[in-house]
C-alpha cells in the first residue's frame, strides 16, 4: 500500500499491482493500483509488458531470485529497481524457521 501511495505521488503511473489470487484485485485497486496483474490468472510478464510497453520507471521486487532478472528486463532505460522482503529465499518446509528463532 506505501509503495502504491508513494508511486502515485511521484507520477510514476501506470501504478501497476500484481497479486496471487482473484481475491486479492479488489484490495490492490483500493489502495490506488491502476493496473491489476492476477498472476493466477495471466502471465505476469507479457501483462505487465503489455501494461507498460515500454519500461517501468520503477519497479519494486519483494520476491527475491524467483522474479529478479524479469523485473530488471522490464525496466525502462532510466528506470529504476528497489528490492527488498525476497521471500522466495526464505526457507521452506518443515526446516524453516520460526519468527523467534530469526531474531537470534
Amino acid at each position: 500500500g506505501m509503495i502504491v501511495q508513494m508511486a502515485k505521488i511521484l507520477g510514476l503511473g501506470p501504478v501497476v499491482g500484481v497479486v496471487g489470487r482473484t481475491s486479492k484485485v479488489e484490495a490492490a485497486r483500493t489502495l490506488g493500483c491502476d493496473v491489476v496483474i492476477d498472476k493466477s490468472q495471466e502471465d505476469l510478464w507479457s501483462a505487465a509488458a503489455g501494461a507498460v510497453p515500454n519500461g517501468f520507471i520503477l519497479v519494486a521486487d519483494s520476491s527475491g531470485v524467483a522474479t529478479l532478472q524479469q523485473s530488471y528486463d522490464h525496466l525502462a532505460p532510466t528506470g529504476r529497481l528497489i528490492t527488498f522482503g525476497f521471500h522466495t529465499n526464505l526457507p521452506m518446509g518443515k526446516d524453516m524457521l520460526s519468527p523467534t528463532e530469526w531474531i537470534k
